[in-house]
């Protein structure tokens, strides 16, 4: 974690840096340029113009490459601090071969003035301030002659490399507390990582995968998340009598909360389906647990209650999509009912449906984001499209006839999908 953090942080660093050391750069090529047209001979002034072509032709070559090269883009700060003590030497030698001319003096300021927002390393900065303040001095002392006053000197070298220590500083505190902010923040990107990884364990158990073993039918679940962690529940519960009571459930939202929501709802289910005898009266009593609970989110659901030793079913909706049954003569039909949902405001309206079924016979229950994508035109799946498609697959059986359903669906919706996408296969022998 510290590793990644310094290599987040460093990155950073370097991209000002280099944002810098460019301007730095084409500053330095200017000013050095302009001097090469500079009437040296008139003022009496000795200054080599191949010196100062070299100078400027190596300087623009440089900051040419920090667009082009990565070596040089990788080892800038080393580079700049060459290019400083460089243009230091260059001022310097100059300022005592012309006397303390203030022209060179100008160029020198100018140097020491860039420096400070330059770095990010105080060591680099301390050292090259130390040594370039110290031979400034002592050429202003040394100097034979000198155009300017040696009080007026000291202070334009002084100033600007004070300045430059309390830039640096300024910068550095700056960066420590960008850096402290960026801890912060992956801190709180860490904990929220490890609380999505916690719901998402919790989703997988909210969809039942690992289905018992009851003679003349077999179960098969899917599940497919939008976001990281979704609202969707598959829950069983074997009741005293033998019935098999199955809660297949949505709950409104996505993320942590909507995923929080849903193992409310399945631990009511769990204590109110050995409970209640009917599946109307278990969704109730489940409302009944939840609805002072959960002020944000409503459950759409259905309840079935199957009794394997006469194949019948018991079944109550609560805004949930309609169950389909795929009957052993290759007809299909949606399970008729209705319900209002719960964990609402409104007090829900259930009723219990049955229905005696086939050996052959297959039940799909879904989750509304299978039947609600939109394809380019914004056309909906809709029921007609997902008979159509059992239709097609109907030969085929469990996750096989699943994965069918899924794949036509997403490739109906050009691979994008807004909603959990669940469902759930019971096939009658």
């Amino acid at each position: 974690m510290d590793f990644n953090r310094r290599k987040s942080d460093q990155f950073k660093l370097d991209e000002e840096v280099l944002k810098i050391s460019r301007i730095c750069l084409a500053v330095f090529t200017t000013f050095i340029g302009f001097g090469i047209f500079a009437p040296v001979n008139e003022l009496g002034m000795y200054d080599p113009k191949w010196m100062r072509a070299v100078h400027s032709g190596i300087t623009f070559l440089f900051f040419l490459l920090t667009f082009f090269s990565s070596w040089v883009r990788h080892r800038i700060q080393p580079i700049m601090l060459v290019f400083f003590y460089t243009m230091s030497a260059h001022s310097l030698i100059l300022l005592y071969w012309n006397s303390l001319y203030v022209g060179y003096l100008i160029g020198m300021i100018l140097v020491l003035s860039c420096i400070g927002v330059s770095f990010v390393e105080r060591k680099w900065l301390v050292h090259y301030l130390g040594s370039v303040t110290s031979v400034g001095i002592l050429i202003g002392i040394y100097t034979k002659e000198p155009m300017m006053d040696l009080s007026l000197y000291l202070s334009a070298i002084l100033t600007p490399a004070i300045i430059s220590y309390l830039t640096l500083n300024v910068r550095l505190g700056s960066v420590e507390k960008l850096r402290e902010s960026e801890s912060q923040l992956k801190h709180f990107h860490d904990r929220i990582s490890s609380d999505l990884d916690m719901a998402r364990d919790t989703q997988n158990n909210l969809v039942t995968t690992d289905w018992p073993k009851i003679e003349g039918c077999k179960f098969t679940s899917f599940f497919r998340s939008f976001d990281q962690v979704g609202g969707d529940a598959i829950s069983y519960k074997i009741r005293p009598d033998g019935t098999v009571a199955i809660f297949f459930a949505d709950v409104s939202g996505h993320g942590i909360a909507s995923a929080m929501v849903s193992a409310m709802a399945v631990l009511a289910f769990n204590i109110h389906a050995v409970a209640e005898n009917e599946p109307a009266s278990c969704l109730l009593a489940m409302h009944e647990d939840l609805k002072n609970l959960v002020p944000n989110n409503h459950i759409s659901a259905v309840i079935v209650y199957y009794s394997p030793t006469t194949k019948t079913i018991a079944y109550s909706y609560a805004g949930h999509p309609l169950l389909l049954l795929m009957k052993s003569n290759q007809t299909n039909q949606f399970l008729e009912g209705s319900g209002t949902l719960i964990v609402s405001m409104l007090e829900p309206r259930l009723k219990n449906n049955s229905k005696v079924l086939e050996s052959g016979d297959k039940l799909l229950f879904y989750s509304d984001g299978i039947v609600e994508v939109n394809d380019a035109e914004g056309e909906l799946f809709g029921d007609e499209n997902l008979i159509d498609t059992v239709t097609k697959y109907r030969s085929r059986t469990g996750i096989d006839f699943l994965n069918s359903l899924f794949e036509d669906v997403i490739r109906f919706s050009d691979q994008k999908f807004s909603d959990d996408m669940s469902m759930l296969l019971i096939e009658f022998e």
